[in-house]
């Protein structure tokens, strides 16, 4: 006679079965609260908004060659190449927690050098132009401690009618 035992094995496994999905999921397993001070859903709001900024500088012209994000307290330090015959622009927008905020962006190619301000929280991005030519980098100093922030920005190539004012914005245009 197995079916006292078979009836048995039937009942664990529908109790078990039903009392499966009965856990809550842990904040381990990262379900915790993304509300709140420093969260996710900050986080996700700040991106939001420095794509927004990027968007409003963006020419219809632009093709994106590069794009990225950097925690303000890392900075950035990277070279970038400019090939081709088209301009570029380097466009970069920055949300701090801490406002108003604002960063050193320094742009480099060879021997010429030049360093802006760039103000976090704002509307636009602010936008450089780089001629097509040799690489260059964009360096922005890590934040001081306890400056909660990050910077996104883009790399890309523009019609020559989309340049206006300075065409260099690397060397200069006091001239």
């Amino acid at each position: 006679m197995h079916a006292p035992r078979t009836l048995a094995l039937i009942g664990a496994l529908t109790l078990a079965a039903l009392t499966a999905g009965c856990s809550e999921p842990s904040a381990e397993a990262g379900h915790g609260n993304t509300g709140g001070k420093g969260g996710k859903g900050e986080a996700e709001t700040a991106m939001q908004r420095a794509t927004r900024a990027l968007n409003a500088v963006e020419p219809d012209s632009a093709a994106r060659e590069d794009a990225g994000t950097a925690p303000l307290a890392d900075g950035l330090d990277r070279t970038f190449t400019a090939d081709g015959d088209r301009p570029y622009t380097f466009d970069i927008a920055c949300q701090a927690a801490a406002a108003p905020h604002t960063v050193v962006l320094t742009l480099a190619r060879g021997d010429a050098e030049s360093e802006w301000e760039v103000e976090c929280g704002d509307r636009e991005a602010d936008q450089f132009i780089v001629p097509a030519g040799a690489p260059f980098t964009a360096t922005v100093a890590p934040a001081k401690p306890g400056v909660d922030g990050l910077a996104l920005w883009r790399l890309n190539t523009v019609a020559p009618e989309d340049v206006t004012d300075c065409a260099d914005d690397i060397t200069g245009c006091e001239n």
